[in-house]
């Protein structure tokens, strides 16, 4: 380019490939990870200022396309690109040519010559609207820009979080006069799968949707499982915190307020990501006794009556509606959660209600042939996983 003549197509693509694999290097330290500190690798950001001019140019970047050209620049010690490895997004600058003519033509020495501005232009495939594009004033001050790109990526990643949750296993919560009924579809099922450890004694949850936050709150997930563990923990000890100050469980709203609050702090600072879960915390406290709540990966949380979430809550919501009734009970409720997850035979079960004569909260998460049990006293039948090998 120094010579005025412009990059080509193979000019380019060596150079984007390797910036996507150094990209994936410096994120993950991976050149000076060994196996016992994999665990503990702390994944950061990378920017990268380059031009990706063609739509081409940003899938290779994105890591989901190899160069059409064979190239031997890249070291054979680095793995390949992975798209989901390290998602990427592009900040374009956006201005009217004049502008942009008379800032390169302010710049004598530089290898970027003004004299080719119009042939860059005249490859760049315009990239307003495409996924993961935040689109900043040319005209803008340099703070300005850096402020627009900061707030925007923050809506893109919760926006992603929340399409995640919309593909998860459903979530559902029935709030009842006597109590609260959580249901989870499970996502990791078949016969050789045993929950009986991760179930025993019904304290802990099956481990993968719902879990005991606290004796007075049950939480259901959906989205990511990874990040599901690390709040749950979280929540466990805000409520053990709050119980060591206070010699009282924690209130219901009270932790989903602290919980929020962790979520929203992940929204706005760099170098973080949202939290790709939605949870439903079903839970009492001597005030406002049984409560049903919501809260999103941005930090927003509200409380039902009954609500679904995951994949499918719209139906479920529908359903809800026509179904429920603000007197409803705790066997009503059970029957109707049964009802709406009917398509889902394999889920988890969970109810949370008042012991008749301690007058304290009684969190019961049912066991796989509990649930089975309850599906058969609705006149619901579970269908047997064929996980046998069929010859043809």
């Amino acid at each position: 380019m120094s010579s005025g003549v412009p990059l080509n197509d193979h000019d380019r693509e060596p150079w984007l490939e390797l910036i996507r694999k150094r990209a994936e290097e410096l994120a993950f330290d991976r050149q000076t990870m060994d196996e016992d500190s994999a665990s503990k690798k702390e994944v950061k950001g990378v920017v990268a200022g380059c031009s990706a001019l063609k739509k081409y140019y940003r899938e290779i970047l994105r890591g989901r396309l190899k160069p059409a050209t064979e190239s031997t620049t890249i070291p054979e010690n680095i793995a390949p690109p992975s798209p989901a490895t390290l998602p990427t997004y592009f900040v374009f600058i956006n201005g009217p040519r004049e502008v942009l003519y008379d800032r390169m033509s302010k710049r004598p020495g530089h290898f970027f010559k003004a004299s080719m501005l119009d042939s860059q232009l005249a490859t760049l495939e315009d990239p307003t609207g495409e996924e993961g594009v935040i689109v900043v004033s040319l005209e803008s001050t340099t703070e300005e820009q850096i402020a627009l790109a900061k707030l925007e990526l923050g809506k893109l990643l919760v926006e992603y979080a929340m399409e995640a949750i919309s593909h998860a296993g459903t979530v559902l919560g029935v709030l009842a006069k006597d109590g609260v009924v959580l249901a989870a579809e499970k996502k990791v099922t078949g016969k050789l799968l045993d929950l009986s450890a991760s179930t025993q004694g019904g304290y802990g949850g099956s481990g993968e949707k719902i879990f005991l936050l606290n004796t007075n709150v049950i939480g259901g997930v959906a989205g990511l499982t990874a990040d599901a563990n690390s709040l749950v923990n979280f929540c466990r000890s805000a409520a053990q915190r709050h119980l060591l100050t206070y010699n009282e469980d924690i209130p219901v709203e009270l932790l989903a307020q602290r919980l929020c609050d962790l979520k929203q702090g992940y929204t706005q600072y760099g170098g973080l990501r949202p939290f790709g879960v939605s949870i439903l915390y079903a839970g009492y406290d001597p005030h406002y006794e049984f409560q049903l709540y919501h809260s999103d990966p941005s930090g927003n949380y509200s409380g039902w009556k009954a609500t679904c979430i995951g994949a499918n809550s719209g139906t479920a919501q529908s359903l809800l509606k026509q179904e429920y009734k603000d007197d409803i009970l705790v066997k009503d409720a059970i029957g109707l959660v049964l009802r709406t997850m009917s398509k889902t035979m394999d889920m988890e079960f969970a109810v949370l209600t008042l012991d008749p004569t301690t007058k304290t909260p009684k969190a019961k998460i049912y066991r796989p042939h509990e649930i089975d049990a309850l599906l058969l006293s609705e006149g619901l039948t579970k269908k047997d996983e064929d996980t046998e090998m069929k010859s043809s």
